[in-house]
């Protein structure tokens, strides 16, 4: 019984350790207080007449939190943007450098993967983290909240953003 016992209790330690180290965190991201927009390079039209554009640059504030995890920072973020049709569905990947407010040398670095469907955006990110960060990864997804329209169309895109931090896997 004591073998069972001691058995049990170091597998409770070992899963233990493994589970914590997963932190989920919640968070938003949007234009911040410059509002800045999101600026779109030259643009072209392919056989099929879907809209490519080289380079967008779309700056912007980021908010995660979860238990123990806070983190805020301003986002420099280049797109590689495709329009399939009028509706505006299309594709976006992205690569972006969130950088903390508090400390320019802690940041997280990633791209994202992300499909437009009648112009509202959902994507799927990874991040590796930097400084403070060093070691820790993030995945996340993120989902466009439809902003309440007015005559002028000048509410901001905000979007949710959800996942985990957790530490980087190592090949042992």
């Amino acid at each position: 019984m004591k073998k069972i016992f001691s058995a049990l209790i170091g597998l409770v330690i070992l899963t233990s350790t493994a589970f914590s180290q997963k932190i989920p965190v919640e968070g938003w991201l949007g234009p911040g207080k410059a509002k800045e927009s999101i600026e779109c390079s030259e643009s072209w039209k392919d056989s099929g007449k879907r809209t490519h554009y080289f380079v967008c640059k779309a700056p912007g504030e980021i908010t995660l939190y979860g238990e123990g995890f806070g983190f805020k920072a301003k986002q420099e973020a280049d797109w590689g943007l495709s329009i399939f049709d009028e509706l505006i569905n299309g594709r976006i990947v992205f690569r972006a450098i969130w950088t903390s407010f508090k400390d320019p040398s802690t940041q997280f670095k990633g791209h994202a993967d992300c499909d437009l469907t009648s112009g509202s955006t959902t994507c799927v990110m990874w991040f590796k983290g930097y400084g403070e960060y060093e070691g820790k990864i993030m995945e996340l997804t993120m989902n466009e909240k439809d902003a309440a329209e007015t005559e002028e169309d000048d509410n901001p895109n905000l979007y949710m953003l959800e996942g985990i931090v957790m530490d980087e896997p190592t090949d042992d």
